[in-house]
């Protein structure tokens, strides 16, 4: 029974941590937000998206998060872009002919990535909800409005990985330098 009272503080702890984290999570979006952070596409239907002959199957994978470029700790939380989630991974055109990444998210929001906002196509060894060191994480580099951002993706298979990196018609040679700050 003397244990109840340290029991009950440690739940009161962790219960305020927890309230503090999802505060801390929603200022961020407000604050993303307010920053003139749009939307982005929402992902076509099914039907009405046709695959790069390159991509004959979508990529199954991880969708680690999005974070500002270069910066890949500072995660972007505004409209769900830094919720982790299992993901499908291809590469396209919509209905309209407008060439693309395709983000099938589980649980999340799920995304087109116009290839005319592609950046860049390149690897990193992992950004902040997932480390794994070497080329593990596929990263495409975009714009949405006015922000670059980043957004890693992690693989399945190897294959997918490597056939992603390489060049598809109207998206971005993922060859291209681009500037990349290393974190440990």
């Amino acid at each position: 029974m003397d244990q109840l009272p340290p029991i009950l503080v440690l739940l009161a702890v962790f219960a305020l941590l927890l309230g503090l984290m999802a505060l801390g999570w929603r200022r961020r979006a407000r604050r993303q937000l307010a920053a003139g952070l749009p939307a982005p596409a929402p992902a076509p239907d099914p039907g009405s998206w046709t695959p790069s002959p390159e991509d004959p199957a979508p990529a199954p994978g991880v969708y680690v998060s999005t974070t500002l470029a270069e910066q890949h700790l500072e995660r972007v939380t505004a409209h769900g872009l830094g919720a982790r989630s299992r993901v499908l991974v291809s590469r396209g055109r919509d209905a309209q002919g407008r060439a693309g990444w395709r983000l099938d998210r589980e649980g999340a929001p799920s995304l087109l990535v116009p290839a005319a906002a592609v950046q860049a196509v390149t690897t990193a060894p992992g950004m902040v909800g997932k480390w794994m060191g070497g080329d593990a994480l596929l990263v495409l580099r975009w714009r949405l409005g006015g922000t670059l951002l980043d957004t890693g993706l992690r693989l399945d298979s190897r294959d997918d990985h490597e056939r992603l990196l390489r060049p598809a018609p109207d998206l971005p040679d993922p060859s291209a330098p681009i500037s990349r700050k290393e974190t440990p």
